[in-house]
């Protein structure tokens, strides 16, 4: 998964070809998608350069320029055979207003996936990007109302920090994508700060990540057996 900050400081072309890369070493199937990414052109480069699929973000518009945007993506994207994710509601976090109505409408998911066409939505039930301050707060009932009117998987974004028992519910109402890159780039940044500082001026990349790499890869397996049980 490559966020836009990430395609801003690499490019599309260098990360499609940093996967494939590991693609060329690793027997386990990897697919590149582009995560919340809200400008058309950006989407189309990733298309173009080979992303398996990519997220065209248009929830701070209005429906009407959501489904204009998601449309144009998902036809441009279909025509070669990559996947498109959309989003309706709100994910909070990351500047996010508490007062806002954060929840997808039933209604605003159904037209969204029926005129964009796109393969799956990423519906706002109040999950949040980031760390939870207290408990996540997913409305079940609305994520249930949304799994009763649309036949779209469905995307659960801010995965991070909600409970096994939660993930594995979200998935009986539709839920087929559940986003945790908050916990694992922790990982990744906070066990290399530890290892750095524990070496000192002696720490040296290929050896340091020979320790971070193993906690990584505990926290990934975590939520797989998580969605697996």
């Amino acid at each position: 998964m490559a966020y836009t900050a990430v395609i801003d400081a690499l490019g599309v072309d260098m990360v499609y070809a940093m996967v494939q890369g590991l693609r060329a070493r690793y027997s386990t199937p990897i697919y590149l998608h582009l995560d919340h990414c809200d400008d058309i052109e950006v989407c189309m480069q990733a298309v173009d350069a080979g992303f398996d699929s990519v997220m065209y973000d248009g929830s701070a518009l209005s429906l009407e320029a959501n489904i204009e945007g998601s449309k144009k993506v998902a036809d441009y994207a279909h025509a070669k055979g990559v996947l498109v994710e959309v989003e309706i509601g709100k994910i909070r976090g990351r500047g996010f207003d508490e007062n806002e109505d954060y929840l997808a409408a039933v209604n605003d998911v159904v037209e969204l996936a029926n005129q964009s066409g796109a393969d799956l939505v990423a519906v706002g039930v109040g999950t949040a990007h980031g760390f939870y301050e207290g408990e996540p707060e997913i409305s079940f009932d609305r994520l249930s109302e949304i799994y009763d009117a649309t036949d779209s998987p469905l995307v659960l974004h801010g995965g991070t920090g909600i409970s096994a028992e939660d993930i594995q519910r979200s998935t009986t109402m539709g839920i087929t994508k559940i986003n945790v890159g908050t916990a694992i780039h922790t990982s990744y940044m906070q066990t290399l700060g530890r290892e750095i500082q524990a070496d000192g001026m002696n720490a040296y990349p290929p050896i340091t990540m020979q320790r971070v790499l193993p906690e990584i890869e505990k926290e990934v397996e975590k939520y797989l057996n998580t969605v697996q049980a």
